[in-house]
C-alpha cells in the first residue's frame, strides 16, 4: 500500500476517506462526509451503557485484546509486520493504528468499550475531549454511524515567559465506525505540534505503553 494512502487510514480525523470493506458488511462508503448527514450529537452513554463497560473492564477480554496489540506492536518495531487486522503508522509528526473488527476473534462491543476505554485512560493523563460526538450518515450504500474522541493535552496557565508547553503526545483522534449496523474499524491517531512553542512530543513507544497497560514498552 502506498505510503499516502497507509496516511489517509489514520488521520483527516474530519474527512476520513476511503477504507476497506468491512466484515459483514458489503458497504464501499468512505469516511467523508458525502451524503446525507441524518444526525448529529453528542456522546452520552446510558446506565446500561456504563455498566456493560464495567463488566468489560473487569473481564479478561480487555487484557486479551491489549495483550495482543502490545505483541503486535512489538513484532512492528521489530520487523514492520503485524496481523492482518491491525495496521501502524509511525513517522515523525504522525503517530497510530487501525484495528478492522473481526466477528471470529472480537464481540462486537469490544470495540466500542476499547473506544471508551482509550479515552478514559488519557484523561487520567490530563487530556481533555474538545470534540466527543457521533455523526450518521445516510449514503447509497447504507447508513455510515462515526464515532469520535478528538483529545487535547493539558492546559497549561501558569507557564514563564518564552517557556514551552508540554504537547505529551500531540492531539489524539480515536474513531469508531459503524457500517450498516456492524462494527468495522477503531482509530487512534497522535498528531504533533511542530513549533517552537512546545516541548518535542513524547515517544509513541510510550503512548502504546500507556494504552495497553505495559510499563516496559515505554522504557525502550
Amino acid at each position: 500500500m502506498r505510503f499516502w494512502e497507509q496516511l489517509k487510514k489514520i488521520i483527516s480525523p474530519a474527512s476520513f476517506e476511503k477504507k476497506e470493506p468491512c466484515e459483514k458488511s458489503n458497504s464501499k462508503s468512505d469516511f467523508s462526509e458525502e451524503g446525507e448527514l441524518l444526525s448529529h450529537e453528542l456522546i452520552q452513554r446510558s446506565e446500561s451503557d456504563r455498566q456493560y463497560y464495567a463488566q468489560w473492564e473487569a473481564s479478561s477480554a480487555k487484557d486479551s485484546f491489549l495483550a495482543w496489540l502490545y505483541k503486535e506492536y512489538q513484532q512492528y518495531r521489530q520487523n514492520g509486520r503485524c496481523d492482518p487486522a491491525l495496521m501502524f503508522l509511525v513517522i515523525p509528526s504522525v503517530n497510530g493504528f487501525v484495528v478492522r473488527f473481526d466477528a471470529g476473534r472480537w464481540h462486537d462491543q469490544d470495540f466500542p468499550c476499547l473506544f471508551d476505554y482509550f479515552k478514559t485512560s488519557l484523561k487520567k493523563e490530563g487530556y481533555w475531549p474538545h470534540v466527543s460526538d457521533i455523526k450518521t450518515i445516510k449514503k447509497c450504500t447504507g447508513i455510515e454511524e462515526i464515532q469520535r474522541y478528538y483529545l487535547k493535552p493539558p492546559r497549561q496557565f501558569d507557564l514563564e515567559y518564552e517557556e514551552k508547553m508540554d504537547q505529551k503526545f500531540g492531539n489524539l483522534m480515536i474513531s469508531l465506525c459503524v457500517d450498516n449496523g456492524y462494527t468495522c474499524t477503531l482509530k487512534l491517531s497522535a498528531t504533533h505540534y511542530n513549533d517552537r512553542l512546545y516541548e518535542k512530543a513524547y515517544p509513541f513507544d510510550r503512548l502504546m505503553s500507556l494504552l495497553c497497560e505495559n510499563p516496559n514498552l515505554g522504557n525502550v
